[in-house]
């Protein structure tokens, strides 16, 4: 196992909006003393469409990209890969790679999950979802070629386009695409669930990159090897691989009533309601020491970057105690 600690990102909760407790204003602010506090390399954002409505990702990084210059800028991860069209995705997200001067990366996702509001989803994007997981693999074969070449003719099962050409391109040629798989169900999983075997051999082989949730530091090390595995033997240098995990924090010296500020913000944020086991599973909580040891644990198991989501409606509080009592303690 590598003994390279982790870097860390924030994902801005732009579901706050929607939720009133946070405006726009205070989303772009946030990004932009992430970049001033010298912690964070990279500003996240979630992103999703007709379910869990939120302020448009690319939309929010973008203004974000605008006022700063050093930090990276992604989707965690982008929701509505599959939903958006195409071309639209396209076209917008290198407009936005043009802002931000080439600092940002996409993080394809297939999105979804169960019940009525995602069927509806589906119903009025035309997209089944169904269809969401072959559609952003083929999806991510089509972006390559529309950020590299002139002229793209496409004959696929969801695609269908000739000579068609998006201006401008990312800025870089090799522009990276990572891929969000998990390897267990947002509501129920545990973070030792089975690996998808077939899943991280595909990322190896295709992607530039892996994000992922809910795994314990032994399981991320033994998914991310297969991964390495895989694109070792497509020919790729492993060490131009990224990845990164979400990670839920909620600070409280009462670690009880971490745990439940955590469970009501996340039952919000995804309309699901976990249970205590399942928020303890993926949120370091507690005191600045317990959740700087939750964190922690992860150097050495390959994990290369934390992305860090506050878990609670006080984002700049929480975002605050971070800055000043755990951030002294990762070291």
């Amino acid at each position: 196992m590598s003994d390279n600690a982790p870097s860390y990102g924030i994902i801005l909760s732009n579901r706050g909006p929607v939720l009133d407790y946070c405006t726009p204003s205070d989303l772009i602010d946030l990004g932009v003393y992430s970049e001033e506090s010298g912690v964070f390399d990279t500003v996240w954002a979630g992103d999703a469409f007709l379910t869990n409505p939120r302020l448009d990702a690319i939309v929010l990084l973008s203004a974000v990209a605008s006022r700063t210059s050093r930090v990276r800028i992604g989707p965690a991860c982008m929701g509505s890969f599959t939903q958006r069209g195409a071309l639209d995705l396209a076209y917008q997200w290198a407009s936005l790679d043009q802002i931000a001067k080439g600092r940002s990366v996409m993080v394809a996702c297939a999105g979804g999950g169960s019940g009525e509001a995602w069927i509806n989803e589906g119903r009025n994007t035309g997209v089944d979802p169904a269809d969401r997981r072959k559609l952003m693999w083929e999806r991510i074969k089509l972006l390559r070629e529309l950020w590299r070449g002139n002229e793209v003719d496409c004959s696929d099962f969801f695609h269908n386009f000739k000579g068609v050409s998006i201006e401008p391109k990312p800025i870089r040629n090799d522009y990276p695409i990572w891929a969000a798989t998990n390897i267990t169900r947002l509501a129920t999983g545990s973070s030792t669930g089975a690996l998808p075997e077939k899943t991280l051999e595909r990322v190896g082989r295709i992607c530039d990159g892996w994000m992922t949730h809910s795994v314990t530091p032994h399981t991320f090390y033994k998914a991310w090897e297969k991964i390495l595995k895989s694109a070792r033997g497509s020919n790729k240098r492993e060490e131009n691989l990224d990845n990164a995990l979400v990670v839920n924090i909620c600070i409280n010296d009462d670690p009880s009533i971490a745990l439940e500020e955590a469970g009501s913000f996340l039952a919000e944020y995804y309309n699901i309601q976990f249970s205590a086991d399942r928020t303890r599973d993926w949120t370091a909580h507690g005191s600045p020491r317990d959740c700087a040891k939750a964190l922690t644990e992860y150097k050495g198991s390959g994990v290369k970057h934390i992305a860090l989501r506050i878990a609670s409606r006080d984002q700049k509080g929480q975002f605050d105690r971070f800055l000043n009592d755990v951030v002294p303690l990762l070291n």
